[in-house]
């Protein structure tokens, strides 16, 4: 008599609390402002900047142009499309609404702050709007976790985090931002997130 086949393995949706994306984005956003108003900005600049000649400069902003928009945006769209595809529609719009404003927020503040970026000299890709916040430390945190959410995977949450911790180290070995931008893209990403999470969780079964 053959034996039983044991159930298929359940794995149980994973959400953190939206609290604790808020807490660690806000520690990331204070710590951003402290580093650009005690002038931390500087020496970490010349830190963790690459030179024209370092070998992996092209390679980095290849992978530096994955949390671009132009990389971001459709991905985003088709996942949104599918979605209401497969009866989601709720979903969907949660999605949609959340990246984008959450990037016009971000845009937003950038016209406000007016930071400028570190010197022209530096820079190892050409880049045209103002400095603070870095648009794709806080858009691909956005994306990245938005994107888990809708997963309910504890390993998309963390290959989210991975993503958007790359991309931010990529701005700034690009020396394209000071690392007080990247660290409040981080954590403006996350405190968006946070609040998204929340409005959405009631809507939930």
């Amino acid at each position: 008599m053959a034996e039983a086949r044991p159930a298929a393995f359940h794995r149980a949706p994973y959400q953190p609390p939206p609290a604790l994306l808020l807490t660690a984005g806000g520690a990331l956003l204070l710590l951003g402002l402290l580093s650009w108003r005690l002038g931390w900005d500087v020496p970490l600049h010349s830190f963790f900047r690459l030179g024209p000649a370092d070998r992996w400069v092209r390679q980095i902003i290849s992978l530096s142009a994955l949390g671009g928009l132009l990389v971001i945006g459709p991905i985003a769209t088709l996942v949104a499309l599918g979605l209401a595809w497969r009866g989601r529609g709720r979903d969907a719009a949660w999605l949609a609404i959340t990246l984008i404003v959450g990037r016009l927020g971000v845009e937003a503040i950038k016209l406000l702050v007016l930071r400028p970026r570190p010197p022209a000299l530096d820079r190892l890709e050409l880049v045209g709007s103002w400095s603070f916040p870095s648009a794709h430390s806080a858009g691909t945190m956005m994306a990245a976790l938005a994107l888990a959410a809708l997963t309910e995977r504890r390993g998309a949450w963390l290959a989210g985090l991975a993503f958007s911790l790359a991309i931010g180290w990529t701005r700034l070995a690009l020396a394209v931002h000071w690392p007080g931008d990247v660290l409040a893209g981080w954590g403006l990403g996350l405190i968006w997130i946070a609040g998204a999470l929340a409005a959405r969780r009631p809507a939930r079964r």
